[in-house]
Formats: C-alpha cells, structure tokens, sequence
C-alpha cells in the first residue's frame, strides 16, 4: 500500500467514525427532547392535579 492508499484509507475511516458519533449524538438529543416532554406533561398533569383538587376543597 502505498501513502495515498493509506490516506485515502484513514479518511474513509475517519468519515465513518464522524458519522458514527454524529448518529449517537443525533440519538442522545432525540432521547433528552422525549423526556423534556414526558417531564413537561408530568408537570401539567400535576398542576390540573393541584387544581382539581383546590376546586373540590373550595366547593365541597
């Protein structure tokens, strides 16, 4: 193998390696953007929770 074959080698496997972590990272937002939301619908349920029952303790 000769030098260019080897850079052109290392660049494949760089790029490959590139797209690998870009597609973990790509996961890893995915899956901190669905528990933001699971997170923001605890917090409304929660709420409509506390109200519901402030409602019922105020007209009994």
């Amino acid at each position: 193998m000769d030098l260019r074959e080897e850079l052109a080698a290392l660049h494949v496997a760089l790029r490959r390696n590139t797209e690998e972590i870009l597609a973990e990272l790509r996961a890893l937002r995915e899956e901190r953007e669905r528990e933001a939301r699971a997170r923001l619908w605890e917090r409304a349920l929660l709420i409509l929770a506390l109200a519901v029952g402030l409602m019922g303790w105020w007209r009994p």
